[in-house]
């Protein structure tokens, strides 16, 4: 598949070491998007005001171990993905073990605790929990109240979670939101989501992406994938039937031989990507891209 080059228009300062994952959500205000950052190291996200053909430069910094409950990991947050909605809402992910933490718009309570459960002959056959490091890395949330996650490597795929009761719905352009729309949170405080489907990679995507840093929603309802190890941005095909086993890619970005360990996607309104590395420096590790013609 031919691949169109990306080049670099800009860089930021994101005061965050090992930037894991990047997200969007409306500020809780009503005044637009703001781009959240995570790392694996640090119970902190970052968050920046967001506007269409302009570089977020002033990034408020959040501490969060207070807000979590008692148990969780202490060395390193292990945080893979952020995601947000309407309401301000924030959702972070936890590689190992698989959680997703829901916190208010403040910021300041924990909403919902959504354990993510791999209790499915296919799930055991990924080695999902067996392999700490190549677990969940991207995050989605649907407007059916499911989770779409992205395992990173060993192999790359797409996974569906949601109540055990309810059967996978796989994926069509409604049903994603790119934070338009309130997440239907469960009722109650801790609850577990099972794994409902899973989708490879077509021998042909496995081609282009050998894995996966990470998975954002455009402004055409598409989803991206970020590939480190290929250095690329890839489009799939909009619709997923629960029922087909792969994954096709639709288009292929090369990123610039500058971003070393993109970590971080982020499609902006004007379809501008926004690619964080992990690196150990706290500058220059936000990318400003152009744009995914």
């Amino acid at each position: 598949m031919p691949a169109q080059q990306l080049t670099v228009i800009d860089t930021a300062d994101v005061d965050l070491l090992e930037i894991s994952g990047l997200g969007q959500r409306h500020h809780p205000d009503g005044r637009g998007l703001q781009v959240l950052a995570v790392g694996d190291d640090e119970f902190t996200v970052l968050i920046a005001d967001l506007e269409a053909g302009v570089t977020p430069r002033h990034f408020d910094r959040l501490r969060l171990e207070d807000v979590l409950a008692e148990g969780e990991p202490t060395h390193g947050s292990q945080w893979e993905a952020a995601d947000g909605d309407a309401s301000g809402r924030v959702f972070v992910l936890q590689e190992d073990p698989a959680v997703v933490f829901v916190l208010n718009p403040g910021m300041d309570d924990l909403v919902s605790r959504i354990t993510l459960a791999n209790t499915t002959p296919e799930g055991d056959d990924l080695g999902l929990g067996a392999s700490p490091n190549s677990q969940g890395e991207g995050l989605v949330l649907l407007r059916n109240g499911h989770i779409l996650i992205a395992k990173e490597k060993d192999p790359p795929v797409l996974m569906e979670y949601g109540p055990s009761e309810e059967r996978p719905q796989g994926l069509t352009p409604d049903l994603l939101f790119a934070t338009s729309d309130e997440f239907p949170l469960p009722r109650e405080l801790r609850t577990e989501f099972s794994l409902l489907t899973i989708w490879h990679l077509s021998s042909s995507a496995g081609d282009a992406i050998k894995d996966i840093s990470d998975i954002a929603v455009g402004p055409d309802e598409g989803l991206y994938l970020l590939s480190d190890e290929s250095a690329c941005i890839a489009q799939l095909e909009r619709t997923l039937d629960p029922a087909q086993e792969h994954l096709e890619v639709a288009s292929l970005w090369n990123l610039p031989s500058e971003l070393e360990q993109p970590e971080g996607l982020v499609v902006t309104e004007d379809r501008t990507p926004l690619v964080a590395i992990d690196t150990g420096e706290r500058n220059k590790n936000l990318f400003v891209l152009s744009s995914l013609e």
